[in-house]
């Protein structure tokens, strides 16, 4: 068995030449079921998103300025002991790093769920690593992560998607629990999150019960006000708040054709209401608010990615189309000082695989590197390279050959001899590894003929008594254990 490049991501660049703007597709293997969660760009002008998947280790890709890869890491690998935390991967930028917030499923755990946040420096270390409910059984789920003033985070959650009883807790710039609200103290299902200017926070939900919108005060100590009623109807779950010109605007994400912002005052009082309808070619897949204007990105019936800025009187100020040659459509975007990020889907339907679109443009979405045709769409096409994604996770390591033609048939004889699974993989593929220029031949503990495992590995050390298990994946630690100690596991 080969297990070389059986799963990958191709990354296809289109790099600015001095816009500081870029275009990446990232195309995944046809195993795979990682999808991209979000991205954020850092203080250095480099840009991280992360990627979660079921029954994955959240991966992270660092592009420098130019869509270059600066590095790529798992982290909160499980070992194949432990949850996976499979879920959510929202990204906050902090001073020199970012911080990424991750959960596990049900379906993986049972109802037993964790959140886990991790701190990491611009170059992909981490510097601390905090998890929520490893010590209970209670479900905790995330919704929102926010940058603290004070260099920390704010974490919002529920027990499970639109189940109320929500939570928040807050973490330090070290990654200490600073507090952690009580049960039932936040009323319905938390979607989002901002700071005030005094350091307190306030938290948006939908409350099923009444079947509205409600937003509560949480003091810098943890205190929870209790829930004042903002809209008569329930905003999308994944409604947004943002603090704009010291007023507070809640708003839907913008799926569909239709867009809804309302503007609330000092009192929590609804002062200004905007609701733009898009035309019938376009979708919209999600909407960023400014202070006058909305950017909308999404797709259009014809299959283009789709990039617009509406006023709020429903004015089309500009759009901007993008074609990678499949069906392509923009789930994301963000409005920074130094332009716009946006990412999403490009479907390729004569290949068997996803394809992920992801876009540094300047203001007004404009990316250089990219051709346009007669109907002013962006055309974006590139070279690939590739990263090797799924993990195969412990290994037995079994010897190291210098040519594939060894490592075929030293696997074939090791199975033959021991009725183990075996296979191999080239070494400076995977990061977790020695980086030596070599063929790595495996066992993994499962057997390919009748017998038993452990007179399976008995044989497999008459033949190679140095045999070990090693953890092969592209995260940065080196994890090994004796045969004996995984066996006995």
């Amino acid at each position: 068995m080969k297990l070389k490049n059986i799963s990958f991501l191709f990354l296809v660049i289109s790099s600015s030449m001095a816009g500081n703007t870029w275009s990446t597709t990232l195309e995944t293997g046809d195993d795979l079921f990682y999808g991209l969660r979000d991205g954020v760009v850092l203080s250095n002008g480099s840009t991280v998103i992360s990627f979660t998947g079921p029954f994955e280790n959240p991966f992270l890709i660092c592009l420098g300025g130019e869509g270059e890869i600066l590095w790529y890491r798992h982290i909160l690998e499980f070992g194949g002991t432990s949850r996976a935390f499979e879920s959510n991967g929202g990204l906050v930028t902090l001073e020199n790093g970012f911080a990424a917030c991750f959960h596990s499923e049900p379906r993986a755990t049972g109802i037993d769920t964790d959140i886990a946040v991790v701190r990491l420096d611009s170059s992909g270390d981490i510097l601390w690593t905090y998890i929520l409910g490893e010590t209970d059984e209670a479900v905790w789920m995330s919704t929102d992560i926010i940058a603290c003033s004070d260099g920390g985070v704010l974490v919002t959650g529920c027990p499970g998607m639109q189940i109320p009883d929500g939570f928040a807790f807050k973490l330090s710039s070290d990654g200490r629990q600073e507090w952690l609200t009580p049960p039932e103290a936040i009323a319905g299902f938390t979607s989002s999150a901002v700071e005030t200017d005094s350091g307190d926070f306030l938290i948006l939900s939908a409350d099923e019960y009444s079947s509205c919108t409600v937003l509560q005060l949480v003091n810098s100590n943890g205190l929870v006000s209790p829930p004042v009623t903002v809209a008569e109807i329930m905003i999308q779950t994944a409604g947004n708040m943002k603090y704009i010109d010291n007023s507070i605007w809640i708003h839907s994400p913008g799926y569909g054709n239709t867009l809804h912002a309302f503007r609330l005052d000092e009192d929590f009082n609804p002062v200004q209401t905007v609701e733009i309808h898009l035309t019938q070619e376009y979708e919209a897949g999600s909407a960023d608010i400014l202070e006058d204007r909305f950017l909308v990105s999404g797709g259009t019936e014809d299959g283009d990615a789709l990039m617009a800025m509406y006023g709020f009187d429903g004015t089309l100020l500009w759009k901007k189309q993008y074609d990678t040659g499949g069906m392509d459509f923009l789930y994301s975007s963000t409005y920074l000082d130094e332009g716009i990020l946006a990412f999403g889907s490009a479907q390729q339907f004569l290949n068997d695989f996803s394809v992920f679109l992801i876009m540094k443009t300047d203001h007004s979405g404009y990316v250089e590197g990219a051709s346009v045709n007669v109907n002013g769409t962006l055309l974006i096409e590139s070279e690939a390279l590739c990263i090797d994604l799924l993990s195969p996770g412990w290994l037995a390591a079994c010897s190291v050959v210098s040519n594939e033609d060894d490592a075929v048939r030293t696997s074939s004889d090791i199975m033959e001899e021991t009725g183990l699974q075996t296979g191999y993989l080239w070494i400076p593929d995977w990061q977790s590894l020695s980086g030596s220029n070599g063929w790595l031949v495996y066992a993994i503990p499962c057997m390919k003929s009748e017998g038993s495992l452990e007179d399976g590995f008995a044989a497999l050390l008459e033949l190679h008594p140095d045999t070990y298990f090693i953890w092969v994946s592209q995260g940065w630690e080196r994890n090994v254990m004796s045969v004996e100690e995984f066996l006995s596991r």
